[in-house]
């Protein structure tokens, strides 16, 4: 197993889990959408070009941030103090108003989202939210950056993961083979009960060119599609997972043949269908959502980010 390649599809996943919680917590509190931009997920150094940026450290068997970067505006506007044509030092002076709303809403992001390292690693320490108004100097650490919009305006979401304290080898390949497994942390409880349902009702993993799952699932993608939650679909075909019909599993075959093909691209050309629903051979429903991760250099196709939405429930109820 590539453990570089293993981690950064964790990497990856858990960068979509925060994400999703960021969004989903901005529409609990406020009703304000927020959807994600498929095409600027980039795995690199964290580096915000607005000019507020709030995080949260994570330290214990590993250690890592959760970061948010967006412009003082947008936060203002989202706690309703900004008005047009507001001076500089006026919208200074509102700091503690939209910061600390900001720092509560990646307190509550980041507490629907850390469960799932706690379940996997253990136990980890990790303070109330810091703001910073400027640049922040962070240690030269891979993660994975996404950003969400809005008609408001954008924030980019970051997840960053330092594996050094870990033992490489059989225990980390354990540990990350056992992602896929949904946890119920006691802490997801104090969470509002509508944004729970709905994180917990989706799932992301990351899938090679050549249509293998890759380690670093999460929120049991099995069962979304009506297999064994327990069931290791590390390295397993996509299609195989999904258990399309015929005519689905083909055209998804066709896309990853015509991926693995093609010598360099830009995101334009993927043919990658947008989010597109679903009933598998189990009867399950759900979406599926792509995400492709490019490799600026060569500009070829590093892996597919699948995001998998459980709409079986909801087909029932309709």
């Amino acid at each position: 197993m590539n453990i570089d390649n293993t981690q950064n599809a964790y990497i990856d996943t858990n960068t979509l889990i925060f994400a999703k919680s960021v969004i989903y917590t901005l529409e609990d509190m406020l009703g304000i959408p927020f959807v994600l931009n498929k095409t600027s997920f980039r795995e690199t150094v964290f580096s915000s070009p607005f000019d507020m940026v709030a995080y949260i450290h994570f330290t214990g068997a590993i250690q890592g941030d959760y970061l948010l970067g967006l412009d003082e505006v947008l936060a203002a506007k989202l706690t309703e103090v900004y008005e047009e044509g507001i001076s500089k030092n006026v919208l200074i002076e509102m700091r503690d108003d939209y910061g600390g709303f900001i720092k509560e809403l990646l307190n509550i992001a980041v507490g629907l989202s850390i469960p799932e390292l706690e379940h996997n690693f253990g136990d980890l320490t990790h303070a109330s939210g810091i703001v910073i108004y400027g640049e922040l100097d962070l240690p030269d650490v891979t993660s994975g950056n996404v950003l969400i919009e809005s008609d408001l305006g954008k924030i980019l979401c970051g997840f960053s993961l330092n594996l050094a304290q870990v033992k490489i080898g059989r225990t980390l390949e354990k540990i990350l083979r056992a992602l896929e497994k949904i946890t119920d942390d006691a802490k997801t409880a104090r969470k509002t009960v509508k944004t729970v349902l709905r994180l917990f009702n989706s799932a992301s993993i990351a899938v090679s060119p050549e249509g293998k799952i890759l380690s670093g699932c999460s929120h049991s993608p099995a069962s979304i599609v009506g297999l064994d939650p327990e069931k290791d679909i590390v390295g397993m075909d996509l299609t195989t997972l999904l258990n399309l019909n015929t005519s689905d599993s083909h055209k998804l075959n066709h896309v990853l043949q015509y991926i693995q093909k093609i010598d360099s691209f830009s995101l334009k050309e993927i043919p990658i269908p947008e989010e597109t629903q679903f009933t598998n051979k189990q009867g399950k429903v759900f979406k599926l959502d792509w995400i492709p991760v490019i490799d600026d250099e060569n500009k070829r196709l590093e892996k597919l980010l699948v995001i998998m939405e459980n709409l079986s429930e909801t087909c029932l109820d309709q």
